[in-house]
């Protein structure tokens, strides 16, 4: 198995290794697919970069798809999104990659885990390996969005082979230019008209020159929303039952829809989403997807 410094410098660009797994993932039902450095994770805390997950790495390779169809989009209910638009299909795909990488062309790779480490915190950011893999940019309300599909789920694999790296996108898909007309007219986008931070919201921001120049997100507000039936809740829910004197009450409270819900999201998803999209659903970019002629 490869994976020194030395080893590398005998090869070449590996463009050609590159190609072929981009094919891979794109036939395979991935929207899109980058490279990162691994060294550019400076923005990442100590612990969190990719030398942390795999040391000697070189390459973080990141695809994304899995997005919501457009019928999703159409359902006023949209708690179903939960299972069918989750990050374990292209976590799967993730995982023939560097299956592939292994195998084929002898170098080290690790998927990054899709939960979470000590503290709520991500074995390693996706959003800013899909950022610096130039697969998106961040939008105001946090995900990162692909200037033509706009929101998607992203997967992650970190490898000792060296790949040519794409880079961050220039252009930021976050505003798009109908978010700056609007905010023109209006002094609101769709996402903060939807979701004002002034009114018990989570967004909010002021718009210059067609960036944005301040950003408002309540992450604590917005993670209470979006995550009403995950881990937390099981917790919250398991420390007042046991702290539930009244025998009858306890077994209401462990026979919940509320508990129930949260026991389904977490047996059945790999990280319960899809709990409130809104902000995501008047969002301009990949609009043009979601309405079928």
């Amino acid at each position: 198995m490869k994976g020194t410094a030395q080893t590398d410098e005998l090869d070449t660009d590996n463009s050609g290794i590159k190609e072929e797994l981009k094919q891979v993932a794109l036939k395979a039902g991935a929207l899109v697919f980058g490279v990162a450095d691994a060294s550019a994770f400076t923005a990442a805390a100590e612990g969190y970069r990719p030398t942390d997950i795999l040391p000697k790495a070189r390459s973080v390779v990141v695809i994304g798809g899995a997005k919501p169809r457009a019928g999703d989009w159409q359902s006023p209910n949209y708690q179903h999104m939960e299972l069918s638009s989750t990050n374990d299909r292209i976590t799967a795909l993730s995982m023939r990659l560097a299956h592939s990488i292994e195998r084929q062309a002898g170098y080290y790779a690790v998927v990054v885990p899709p939960g979470v480490d000590q503290g709520q915190l991500p074995f390693m950011s996706l959003a800013l390996a899909a950022e610096l893999a130039g697969c998106g940019t961040p939008s105001l309300a946090g995900p990162v969005l692909h200037p033509e599909h706009g929101f998607m789920y992203f997967s992650a694999l970190i490898t000792t082979l060296s790949l040519p790296v794409d880079g961050p996108l220039t252009q930021p898909a976050c505003p798009a230019p109908a978010c700056v007309e609007m905010y023109q007219r209006s002094g609101a986008t769709p996402c903060t008209a939807t979701c004002p931070i002034e009114d018990n919201g989570c967004l909010g921001g002021a718009i210059v020159d067609g960036r944005w120049s301040e950003r408002q997100y309540d992450r604590g507000r917005c993670m209470a929303r979006v995550y009403n039936y995950w881990v937390p809740t099981f917790q919250k829910i398991l420390t007042e039952t046991l702290d539930e004197p009244d025998n009858e009450q306890r077994r209401m409270m462990i026979n919940s829809t509320l508990f129930s819900r949260s026991l389904w999201s977490m047996t059945y998803a790999n990280i319960s989403q899809g709990q409130c999209f809104e902000c995501m659903r008047v969002c301009p970019v990949d609009q043009a997807n979601r309405q079928l002629s």
